[in-house]
């Protein structure tokens, strides 16, 4: 169970726990969430406590972050199949594991890296998913390291780098 001031994440969502009541709708008990980055406190979320859909997760843990970075090199990338990149990527945005992003952000990097050494107009559909999933990774590193959103993504970049070259 969470209490008032706990940072969770919904969905995607890195939000702030602001209190429980009882949803006029279902009469289940609920949390209120308010988005994080929302500073005037005009959007709430209310959320099952019993979490039955399972969107409602821990903010990673700075030792999750190293985790991560570890496993990132391993975490496998999409097929790479122009007529279908977007109900994939699509698909991939709906799951709540913080490696789905990473996947996303690896197939998009990797199929802009290729299209550059052909000499091709990037595809904007790897754009539009590569920022949304850079949005939500490091807006949640950002919180759970105390850090601006641009050192998070510099640093998760780099520790990445780092431990791929001790690896080899």
């Amino acid at each position: 169970m969470y209490k008032v001031n706990d940072v969770v994440v919904y969905k995607r969502d890195v939000c702030r726990v602001t209190g429980k009541k009882r949803s006029d709708f279902t009469g289940e008990m609920c949390y209120v969430l308010q988005p994080y980055y929302s500073t005037d406190g005009s959007t709430t979320m209310l959320v099952p406590v019993s979490n039955k859909g399972g969107h409602l997760r821990d903010l990673i843990t700075k030792e999750g972050i190293t985790e991560l970075c570890r496993r990132a090199p391993e975490v496998e990338t999409l097929e790479s199949k122009p007529a279908n990149m977007k109900s994939q990527y699509a698909a991939v945005m709906k799951g709540d594991s913080i490696e789905d992003l990473v996947c996303i952000i690896k197939t998009s990097y990797l199929r802009n890296n290729e299209r550059i050494r052909n000499h091709k107009k990037l595809a904007s559909i790897d754009a539009e998913y590569l920022k949304k999933a850079e949005d939500y990774l490091y807006n949640e590193l950002s919180v759970a390291m105390g850090m601006p959103y641009d050192e998070c993504k510099k640093y998760f970049e780099e520790e990445v780098i780092r431990l791929e070259k001790e690896e080899l």
